[in-house]
């Protein structure tokens, strides 16, 4: 085992979701591993958290993923164009 803080498997903040329980075992090609790896090592996350965001954006949608982000998701801090909750 490290000690090194760079090998937790978390990044330590917490997701806006809630509870991360559920799992996906997704057989992938060790390209796509390697990509993975790289592209959160290049963000500074885990692979797991990168990968998570990477699938909530292609199933809610960019917006959405901003929203949830900034902790902005409910319809009380959503308006439209008249300036009043949807």
């Amino acid at each position: 085992m490290h000690d090194d803080d760079s090998m937790m498997s978390r990044s330590g903040r917490t997701d806006a979701g809630g509870k991360l329980t559920a799992r996906f075992d997704i057989p992938v090609t060790e390209e796509l591993n390697e990509a993975a790896i790289a592209m959160a090592t290049l963000r500074g996350v885990p692979k797991a958290e990168f990968l998570r965001l990477v699938i909530e954006r292609a199933m809610f949608g960019e917006l959405a993923m901003l929203r949830r982000m900034a902790g902005t998701d409910s319809p009380v801090h959503r308006t439209n164009l008249g300036g009043s909750p949807e």
